[in-house]
């Protein structure tokens, strides 16, 4: 039996402590069956009341939803039906360990799901007959505790009782996978899938045809109230900061391709779905034990001079790409000879990481182990080939995606990029091309190439395998 050694409660406002159910007695009905649930390499059924979610106070990020899946499929596995359930602490972060700061991620996680507000719904906001609408927490309860015995920790946790039927046996629900979900990278990107995955099978293949203002919420993860200046909430801006982004990073890393399909009133974008396909052709090898949280990327941003408080709070507010790209870009800048030394690389982080600048990290390859993967000498040398042409038709088309991209901002952004190409990129550039851009800017074709290039990493990150297989299946159908 487990006994509550050190642990921490976080219970939603308005939960009376009478609806949670005493640890010894769930320990007891439990016990087995959890020991043995892995939901890294689960399959998800997820309501479809619990996939278009909007937020009315407070903010879904990434980790978040990646988490609320993670002790759903939890909650999904359990033998018996009860009150509370749990998950082991190792299954949900990388390294963990109980008087590690891995448990501060968790807890920040956890204290956000039993206060963020949602609206559940059936995914559109068209009010038909029979259809119903509610407003409840992510969970109710949540507590991190450890087994004295085995020294292994658990987060245990139950939902809203209104709600909790409804998620745990949904009658309408998508089949969602946790190992695709760990390649996600992005709030938007993950919250797409979702989506798209519930509409695969549908003969239309088309999602709920909605207002882009509808889908603002929904892929940010951001309230209405919380969305900032009016001016950041015009369609080009939501286009350019979520849906191309979430769009490109689902047909890289997932088994389903997706389309955005616009709707027009006029010259303005009205309303806009997208089209579902299903990826016939195998996916790269996943990771088989993903983890929701990673924190030594909290780690190396403490390296850097960041405390740890601040630095785990960027990590749950934050994008891991970003965070990614702006660690490398740092630790980068701070051993670089050449350059004048960093005065203060906390500062430059945080910089690059808000205004989102730094070159995004390479994907490369990996061995099951996690290691670098060894390419074979073996038809190395033609797959080499073959992929660097493909690469080189696949950089021609980004260019174009990124110039139209371009065109669409208005002259202050358009600025900005220029401005931040030329001071993040252009140093390190040859003096030919530094001087070139500054005599001819855009009109160089040496220097448009280099910017369009930059400005297309920075959307989109580095090309992978699932990037180029997307690509080659678009061509083979405008063929």
């Amino acid at each position: 039996m487990v006994n509550a050694a050190p642990f921490t409660r976080f219970t939603a406002p308005g939960m009376l402590s009478r609806n949670i159910v005493p640890l010894r007695r769930m320990a007891t009905k439990r016990a087995k069956k959890t020991d043995v649930v892995s939901p890294s390499s689960a399959e998800l059924r997820k309501a479809v009341e619990a996939i278009a979610i909007q937020p009315k106070s407070g903010k879904i990020t990434l980790l978040t939803r990646k988490l609320f899946n993670v002790l759903l499929a939890v909650a999904q596995q359990a033998d018996e039906s009860g009150d509370t359930y749990r998950a082991l602490l190792s299954d949900i972060v990388a390294n963990s360990a109980f008087d590690s700061n891995d448990t501060a991620l968790v807890k920040e996680h956890l204290r956000r799901m039993v206060s963020v507000q949602v609206e559940w719904s059936t995914g559109t906001s068209s009010q038909k007959p029979g259809r119903k609408w509610g407003i409840s927490t992510l969970i109710a309860d949540a507590e991190i505790l450890e087994d004295p015995t085995t020294r292994r920790v658990w987060v245990e946790f139950s939902f809203a009782p209104k709600i909790k039927k409804k998620l745990l046996d949904p009658v309408q629900y998508a089949r969602l996978s946790l190992q695709f979900q760990s390649q996600l990278r992005s709030s938007a990107g993950l919250a797409l899938y979702e989506i798209c995955v519930r509409y695969l099978t549908n003969p239309s293949h088309l999602t709920m045809r909605e207002t882009w203002e509808w889908w603002r919420p929904i892929l940010s993860g951001t309230p209405d109230t919380e969305a900032g200046d009016e001016a950041k909430r015009e369609y080009k801006y939501f286009k350019r900061d979520y849906l191309r982004p979430a769009i490109a990073e689902v047909n890289a890393v997932t088994n389903i391709f997706v389309e955005l399909v616009e709707h027009r009133e006029g010259r303005r974008v009205a309303e806009i779905q997208f089209r579902v396909t299903e990826r016939k052709q195998p996916m790269l090898a996943l990771d088989e034990h993903p983890n929701v949280f990673d924190s030594t990327l909290v780690d190396r941003m403490v390296k850097i001079g960041i405390p740890l408080k601040e630095a785990q709070t960027l990590y749950a507010d934050s994008e891991e790409n970003r965070i990614r790209a702006a660690l490398q870009m740092t630790e980068q800048r701070m051993r670089s000879t050449t350059l004048p030394p960093v005065r203060s690389a906390a500062a430059l982080f945080k910089d690059a990481l808000k205004k989102g600048y730094a070159p995004p990290v390479e994907a490369l390859p990996t061995a099951a182990n996690g290691a670098p993967a060894r390419v074979g000498a073996t038809g190395a040398s033609a797959a080499d080939d073959l992929k660097a042409r493909l690469l080189s038709e696949f950089s021609a088309y980004r260019r174009k995606e990124a110039r139209a991209l371009y065109d669409e901002q208005g002259e202050e952004e358009r600025e900005v990029a220029r401005q931040t190409f030329e001071e993040s990129v252009l140093p390190e550039l040859g003096s030919h091309m530094r001087d070139d851009w500054r005599k001819r800017g855009l009109d160089s074709k040496l220097a448009e190439t280099s910017f369009f290039d930059w400005l297309a990493r920075k959307t989109w990150g580095e090309p992978t395998d699932g990037d180029l297989l997307a690509f080659t299946l678009s061509q083979s159908r405008a063929a």
